[in-house]
């Protein structure tokens, strides 16, 4: 299973956290497909990308979960980050779902029965059949999350309320693979799990404007242009795979009158790896 994310109760030990599901997923969610098999060329990985940007911003308007990393512990499979979960603009006489959406598969429900504490956190209080419990009696009931993860790759979580009318959707990158020039950055972004599809975004350009922009995969250079949005952002894909070759290194470069910035990524089976 690539990129375990474990959601835990405060006090508890990583071999305590909580696992399984213990509630339906509401199915009028997002829920793209997300998968490597369902990517078919071009337009799959496109659709994939656009999943991912689409879940950005698919909150009910004022809501949001908010990821905040308290720890990072490394270990003899990976580093294990550890998020406390604050949500803000959510009712809190509602029921909520917290649902995960791995590169390689679909939308899946984590944990159910979960209420808000006053101050926007994930909780199981256990009071009633239709609250979830803590993992133990004397653990807190406070949900947070553990996980691990390869370099550039997002981790993209949720929480939906049972009569399906609020949601908070978040995505955190544990470890980010991003290039800056002089106030402009790109970063790239796994669409999918061995880097066979790269969403590549960018900030700080000059809004509107067309630029220049060169990728060498393991030695094959291609060129082109790419649009900047008003915002001075853009956001394109790239598919890194050479023929003749299985893995490589790809360098994006785009350049601007002020800045041209660059990012690097590997891709291949043997790129994906937890850091």
């Amino acid at each position: 299973m690539r990129g375990r994310v474990r959601i835990c109760s405060r006090s508890a030990g990583l071999a305590l956290c909580m696992a399984g599901v213990t509630a339906a997923y509401a199915q009028s969610a997002t829920a793209p497909a997300g998968s490597t098999e369902s990517m078919q060329g071009m337009d799959g990985a496109k659709k994939l990308m656009q999943q991912q940007v689409a879940w950005e911003f698919s909150s009910t308007p004022g809501a949001k979960l908010i990821a905040k990393e308290r720890s990072r512990t490394k270990g003899e499979q990976g580093t294990v980050v550890r998020y406390d979960l604050v949500t803000e603009g959510l009712p809190h006489d509602q029921h909520y779902t917290l649902l995960f959406w791995p590169l390689n598969g679909p939308v899946k429900p984590v944990e159910g029965g979960i209420s808000l504490t006053d101050d926007g956190r994930l909780i199981c209080t256990g009071k009633t059949k239709a609250d979830c419990a803590p993992s133990r009696p004397d653990a807190n009931p406070v949900i947070d999350m553990a996980l691990t993860a390869a370099k550039g790759e997002a981790k993209r979580f949720g929480v939906i309320s049972d009569d399906q009318k609020w949601k908070a959707l978040a995505t955190v990158v544990a470890f980010p693979m991003i290039g800056a020039d002089d106030g402009c950055s790109l970063e790239a972004l796994r669409v999918t799990p061995d880097a066979q599809a790269v969403m590549i975004r960018g900030k700080g350009f000059p809004p509107n404007a067309v630029l220049a922009m060169t990728s060498d995969s393991a030695g094959e250079v291609a060129t082109g242009s790419w649009q900047v949005s008003e915002k001075g952002d853009l956001i394109s894909l790239v598919m890194p795979e050479v023929r003749g070759k299985t893995e490589g290194k790809t360098t994006v470069r785009v350049k601007a009158p002020a800045c041209a910035p660059q990012v690097s990524f590997e891709w291949g089976k043997s790129s994906y790896h937890f850091e």
